[in-house]
């Protein structure tokens, strides 16, 4: 995907609806609407509703919604590759300064009418601010967990599909039906054991992704691939568990480790000549539960590792589905220092 493609993706995924289109900033402007009639009908009854009060009230709030509109159309082009909950308190702010902005202008224009001055009243300003914040509050919220169920449930079918693939890929499965061929004439107890791996691959590959597993879980599946890949591969694939016992229960989202795996011996060890070694590191680390992934590289190949295809996507998706789960309490980050390739996982476990 190009650059330009991608960031269009970007702003498309954006939490806050778009606001530069006609749909958005329709639906801001009929929210603005009621929120003005309900202030009318807060200040009187409805027998002595005042018509003159309500489109005083109305005047102000939609000049605030459109400047808030104008704010947040133009921010949001900068703001994509800022953290959700940064750019969450950031339109927060731009919309409190629409307001101010357009409570002072209000209070500057209406005094000059009928004053002939041109003055403002800081505490109507201060308390126009105050009665924006808590609706821009409300709805900014509403707009961020809409989001993140959005988020998560994409991530989620993103996540089973690309793992179905991934084990239906063509050479996997072509490699390890040979693998199996081959050992059934020798050793048919060990033939029996990587079939009955490859079934349980198979059938952890349609878990549900939006629902938790346990972290031994996971590990299971990925032991059961690396057994599989170890029969094909043989010395050529040496691999190490080092793993905190406490850890175990902890609900993570199916498949974040296994693609990981699966992409450091599909890309890091299988094209190396001699093959190469993987080693997974998985502890406490204060409030944070870290995975650490080393695999070797070839010296060739260590540039061009990240610039795969199958990489990216599995890395992309992961990093989606770790913040969707975990609440943007996650965070992944990849580095290649001397020819090992390191993927360093960590998050906060959600209690329960």
């Amino acid at each position: 995907m190009s650059d330009s493609g991608e960031k269009q993706a970007q702003l498309d995924n954006y939490f806050i609806p778009d606001l530069c289109r006609g749909q958005g900033l329709l639906g801001l402007l009929v929210i603005a609407g009621l929120f003005a009639v309900l202030m009318t009908l807060m200040r009187i009854t409805i027998s002595a509703f005042d018509f003159v009060f309500l489109g005083k009230v109305a005047l102000e709030i939609f000049w605030i919604a459109l400047l808030s509109a104008l704010f947040l159309c133009q921010a949001r082009r900068f703001l994509i590759n800022l953290p959700l909950r940064r750019i969450a308190l950031i339109n927060y702010l731009l919309v409190l300064l629409a307001a101010a902005i357009c409570a002072a202008a209000t209070e500057l224009w209406s005094n000059y009418l009928l004053r002939g001055i041109w003055r403002i009243d800081i505490f109507w300003v201060i308390n126009t601010v105050i009665i924006a914040a808590i609706p821009a509050g409300a709805i900014l919220r509403l707009f961020y967990l809409q989001h993140q169920l959005r988020q998560q449930q994409s991530a989620s079918q993103e996540a089973r599909i690309e793992a179905l693939q991934s084990k239906i890929r063509p050479h996997f499965l072509f490699n390890s039906m040979n693998s199996l061929a081959s050992l059934i004439r020798v050793d048919p107890d060990k033939a029996e054991q990587t079939l009955e791996n490859l079934c349980d691959l198979f059938r952890y590959a349609l878990h549900d992704g939006s629902e938790g597993v346990s972290l031994q879980l996971e590990i299971d599946a990925c032991e059961k691939y690396l057994q599989i890949e170890k029969l094909r591969l043989a010395e050529r694939l040496q691999y190490d568990w080092q793993i905190d016992t406490d850890l175990s229960e902890i609900s993570v989202p199916a498949l974040i480790l296994q693609p990981l795996i699966e992409n450091a011996v599909f890309h890091g060890i299988q094209p190396a000549a001699k093959g190469g070694y993987l080693k997974i590191r998985i502890y406490r680390e204060g409030e944070w539960v870290c995975i650490h992934l080393v695999n070797s590289l070839e010296t060739a190949d260590a540039p061009a590792y990240k610039k795969r295809s199958g990489h990216n996507l599995a890395v992309k998706n992961l990093r989606h589905r770790l913040n969707a789960f975990f609440n943007q309490q996650a965070e992944l980050q990849e580095t290649v220092k001397q020819n090992h390739y390191h993927t360093r996982m960590r998050f906060k476990p959600t209690e329960g």
